[in-house]
C-alpha cells in the first residue's frame, strides 16, 4: 500500500512556476512644452497599471524654435523638473525606465551639453529619438488602445498628433502604417513663427491657415490623405476640443468620437477669440492657450481633406507606447509586428515610384535566404536583416528618375524618404546598400558611404555583397530562380539555385556581381542548379 502511494506521488505533475512579480517602470517624455513622466507596474499578460503621472511645464520648444538653443533659465527649469521625477521614481522603487526627448531637444544646437548636465545632475540618461521612433511608439499605443475597433479594419485611416514641435502623421491601411512622417506643423513652432506679428487676430489666423495649407500640400504629395475614410487624432489640444464638443457623458472606457461638422465649427469659432478670452473662458494656462488654436487649425485642415465623418480621440500618449515596450510577454510579438509594418511601408514607397513589385519581392527573398545561410560568416543581427530586406525592396526605385545610373538615384530617393519605424540612420544604411546593388562597389570617394561610421560601413559592405548577387539572380526580371542556398565547399561558396528554365544569363550575372562578396567574405563563388552536384 505504501509503495503504491509513493508511486502515485511521483507521478504527480510538477506545480506550475509562479508568475514573475510585476516590475515597476517609468517612462519620461521631454516634449516641446512640458516634461512628463508616468510610473507603472507591468506584468505578463496584462496592461501596464498606472501608479502615478506627473507633468512640469518647461518651454523647451519656445527656446529652440526661436533661437536654435535651449536657454540657461530653461535648462535650469528642466533640471529641477527631472530631479523631482528622479525622487518620485526612487520612491516607487523603479527598476527600469526609458526617458526620451523629441524635436525641441533634437534640434537644439546645445543639446549635447544639455543632456550631459541632466546626466550629471540627475543621473537620468535621456535618449533623443527621431520622428520615425515617435511614430512607431505612438502607433503601438494606438493599436493597443483601439484593439478590436472597426477603425483598424479601415481601408484608409489618418492618424495625426500635432505636438509642440511637429505633427506625426501616419496613413493606415487595415490598421497597418503604410506611410508616415513628421512635419513642421508643431503648435509652438507655428506660434513662434508669428511671434513678431503685431496685427489683428483675424489676419494672424489667415497667416496661420496659409502656412498650414502650404505644409499640408507637401504632405499630400507623400501620402494619400484624401483616401482616408477615418480620422484618429491624438494630443492634448484635440482632447480639449473633444471635451468641449462632446461633454463628459460617455460610457466608461469608450473612445471619444466627435462629428466632423461639430469639430470644424468649433475650430472656426474658437479661432476668432483673442488669447485673453481663451484663458478667461476656458480657464486655460497661458502655455496651453498659446498653442491651442494653431494645433486645432492643423487638425481641421487635414480633416477637411479626408472623407471621415467623425474624429476618434483616444487618450493615447507617447508615454503609453514607451510603457508597452516594457511588457515581458510582448517582446517577440512586437518584433514580428514591427518587421511586418516596416516592410508594408517600404512596399508602399516602392509603389509610389512605380517599382517592379515581383522583382523586388524575389530579390528580397533571395537576399534574406543567403543572409540566413551565412549568419556565422557575417555576424549581422536581425535588425540588419530587416534593413537588407528593405534595401532589396527599394533598390530599383531610382528608375523613376532615370534608368541611367538608377542605382545612384535610388540612393538619393531612399535617403530623403520615410519608411515607418526606420530612423534617419537606418535609412542611410538602406540607401547605401541599395546604391551598390549594381555597378561600382563602395569607394572612399563616395561621400554618403564615408559619412557612415566604420562598423556601419562594414555592415553595408556585407549586405550589399548579398544584394548584388540576389539582384543578379533575377537579371531579366522574370523570376526563373525560386530559391537559393549558399553551400560551403572547401575554399569556395556555391550559389545553389532552384529554378525553371535556361539560366545562362543568371549564372553569368551572379558570378560577375560576386566581386564584392569575394572581397568581403574572402572566398570565391561558383554557381549550380540544385540536384546537379558533382
Amino acid at each position: 500500500m505504501a509503495r503504491s502511494k509513493k508511486l502515485s506521488t511521483r507521478q504527480q505533475p510538477e506545480p506550475p512556476a509562479p508568475p514573475p512579480p510585476p516590475q515597476t517602470v517609468a517612462a519620461v517624455d521631454m516634449g516641446a512644452s512640458a516634461i512628463r513622466a508616468v510610473i507603472a507596474e507591468v506584468a505578463p499578460g496584462g496592461a501596464p497599471r498606472i501608479l502615478e503621472e506627473v507633468s512640469r511645464g518647461v518651454l523647451l520648444g519656445k527656446d529652440t524654435f526661436t533661437s536654435g538653443r535651449i536657454g540657461a533659465a530653461t535648462v535650469e527649469a528642466a533640471l529641477r523638473a527631472l530631479e523631482g521625477f528622479r525622487q518620485i521614481m526612487e520612491s516607487y522603487g523603479v527598476t527600469r525606465y526609458r526617458a526620451v526627448a523629441t524635436s525641441a531637444v533634437r534640434e537644439a544646437a546645445n543639446r549635447d551639453g544639455f543632456l550631459d548636465r541632466i546626466r550629471l545632475r540627475t543621473g537620468i540618461e535621456i535618449e533623443v529619438i527621431d520622428g520615425s521612433e515617435e511614430n512607431r511608439l505612438t502607433y503601438q499605443a494606438v493599436k493597443e488602445k483601439l484593439e478590436g475597433h472597426e477603425v483598424l479594419a479601415s481601408e484608409g485611416a489618418l492618424l495625426v498628433e500635432v505636438g509642440g514641435g511637429g505633427a506625426d502623421i501616419s496613413f493606415l491601411r487595415n490598421g497597418e502604417p503604410i506611410h508616415s512622417g513628421n512635419y513642421a506643423l508643431g503648435s509652438i513652432r507655428m506660434r513662434q513663427s508669428l511671434a513678431s506679428w503685431r496685427g489683428g487676430n483675424d489676419k494672424r489666423i489667415q497667416l496661420l491657415r496659409r502656412h498650414i495649407h502650404n505644409i499640408v500640400e507637401d504632405i499630400q504629395r507623400e501620402m494619400p490623405v484624401s483616401e482616408a475614410r477615418d480620422f484618429i487624432a491624438l494630443g492634448g489640444d484635440v482632447r480639449f476640443a473633444a471635451a468641449q464638443i462632446g461633454g463628459d457623458a460617455r460610457p466608461e472606457g469608450s473612445v471619444p468620437a466627435i462629428s466632423r461638422d461639430a469639430f470644424i465649427e468649433f475650430v472656426d469659432r474658437i479661432s476668432m477669440q483673442e488669447m485673453d478670452q481663451l484663458i478667461e473662458r476656458y480657464r486655460l494656462p497661458v502655455a496651453d492657450a498659446e498653442t491651442l488654436v494653431p494645433a486645432l487649425l492643423a487638425y481641421q485642415e487635414l480633416l477637411r481633406l479626408t472623407t471621415a465623418g467623425c474624429i476618434l480621440v483616444p487618450d493615447v500618449t507617447l508615454r503609453a507606447g514607451l510603457l508597452l515596450e516594457f511588457a515581458p510577454d510582448r517582446e517577440g510579438h512586437g518584433i514580428e509586428d514591427y518587421g511586418r509594418q516596416v516592410l508594408a511601408s517600404a512596399a508602399a514607397l516602392g509603389e509610389k515610384y512605380h517599382y517592379d513589385a515581383a522583382h523586388a519581392r524575389i530579390v528580397a527573398h533571395l537576399a534574406t535566404r543567403m543572409f540566413d545561410d551565412l549568419r556565422a560568416e557575417h555576424g549581422l543581427d536581425r535588425r540588419q536583416r530587416l534593413l537588407l530586406e528593405v534595401a532589396a525592396i527599394l533598390h530599383d526605385i531610382g528608375n523613376f528618375a532615370n534608368v541611367r545610373a538608377h542605382h545612384k538615384h535610388s540612393q538619393y530617393l531612399i535617403s530623403v524618404s520615410n519608411v515607418f519605424g526606420l530612423s534617419a540612420e537606418d535609412m542611410a544604411v538602406v540607401s547605401n546598400v541599395a546604391r551598390y546593388h549594381r555597378r561600382g562597389t563602395p569607394q572612399k570617394s563616395h561621400l554618403p558611404y564615408m559619412a557612415l561610421d566604420r562598423d556601419t560601413r562594414v555592415a553595408v559592405n556585407k549586405m550589399a555583397a548579398l544584394l548584388r548577387i540576389a539582384n543578379a539572380l533575377d537579371v531579366d526580371h522574370v523570376q526563373k530562380i525560386k530559391d537559393v542556398k549558399m553551400v560551403a565547399e572547401e575554399d569556395s561558396w556555391v550559389i545553389e539555385v532552384e529554378a525553371a528554365g535556361e539560366l545562362t544569363m543568371e549564372r553569368q550575372a551572379a558570378l560577375a556581381r560576386a566581386d564584392l562578396f569575394t572581397e568581403v567574405f574572402g572566398r570565391k563563388v561558383s554557381f549550380r542548379e540544385a540536384g546537379m552536384r558533382p
